[in-house]
């Protein structure tokens, strides 16, 4: 016997958008895009439903779209501990393990009320299947997809073991952005986790790393194209959700953090350039520093 409240309801198990004035329901195992980019290509306007010729495939039924919540409810937040070897997604044809399924049948969503519908969880962004920690988790498909736009600039923070030789010049190029195939990767904030006087002969170094765009598998292609492999990631922060000490493969209901209200958000500016940019105002200001000598002004007389 399978109790009423467990089932989802035509829109949940569907998904709905709404073109030309009417609502379509969309298959939950429609093609779906997790790149980033598709959202920032809906967020400017090139998939817009006035087009004869729209692509419903870039509307992801996992990542909520553009639709808004429902007239009289609110906005919940659940933050969980991805495991490594788990996919973000509803369905997989080959039968792996699903982190939105293991947390639907651990009562993640469940109603409170048998005549409420079950909440549709949807992720706020994407980790690849060997990727672990924090995912955002949300009923809000708007909410989710604000946080998710590369115009916004929620920074994203990650740990990372990387497999190679890390020298200063690598670390620049990580901090000043590289382009890799045509794609252009902006510089992120990278921290040495565990400093000591064998890094140069380490071969393996755990890093702190902070972006503000969310390109697919953006961390390991630009470590690769340095020649570092990474071995794990761990995103530990999104915007000001923060992991902290969830369990791995628990998830928690969260207050919902106001978008406008966000800390965490802007481009991201290493220490490194911080520095230098102080050092750099301090000079134009003839602050006091080691060298007290005069600055030289070269004039050119007539």
């Amino acid at each position: 016997v399978v109790d009423p409240s467990e089932l989802l309801s035509i829109e949940e198990a569907f998904g709905t958008i709404k073109v030309g004035g009417r609502q379509l329901l969309l298959p939950s195992t429609a093609k779906t895009v997790s790149s980033a980019s598709s959202t920032e290509t809906l967020a400017e306007g090139k998939g817009s439903s006035s087009s004869p010729a729209m692509n419903t495939d870039l509307i992801s039924s996992h990542s909520g779209g553009p639709n808004p919540l429902a007239q009289g409810q609110r906005t919940r937040i659940w933050l969980a501990h991805k495991l490594q070897g788990e996919l973000v997604a509803e369905n997989d044809p080959y039968g792996r393990p699903s982190l939105l399924d293991r947390l639907r049948r651990g009562g993640v969503g469940k109603p409170k009320k048998k005549s409420q519908n079950r909440v549709h969880l949807k992720p706020v962004g994407r980790l690849d299947m060997m990727t672990e920690g924090l995912l955002i988790l949300t009923n809000d498909g708007s909410y989710a997809r604000e946080m998710e736009l590369p115009s916004n600039k929620f920074h994203r923070t990650y740990r990372a073991r990387v497999h190679g030789r890390l020298t200063e010049p690598k670390m620049r190029a990580i901090r000043s952005g590289v382009t890799i195939d045509n794609t252009q990767y902006l510089g992120m904030d990278v921290k040495i986790e565990k400093a000591s006087a064998r890094r140069e002969q380490s071969t393996n170094t755990w890093l702190r790393i902070t972006c503000s765009e969310g390109k697919n598998r953006q961390i390991r292609k630009v470590m690769e194209h340095l020649g570092l492999k990474v071995t794990r990631l761990i995103r530990t922060q999104y915007g000001d959700y923060s992991l902290n000490t969830i369990p791995p493969g628990m998830a928690i209901e969260v207050p919902v953090k106001a978008l406008d209200k966000q800390k965490k958000k802007g481009q991201v500016v290493s220490p490194a350039r911080k520095s230098n940019r102080k050092q750099n105002r301090g000079t134009s200001k003839g602050g006091s520093g080691s060298d007290d000598r005069a600055i030289v002004q070269w004039v050119r007389h007539a």
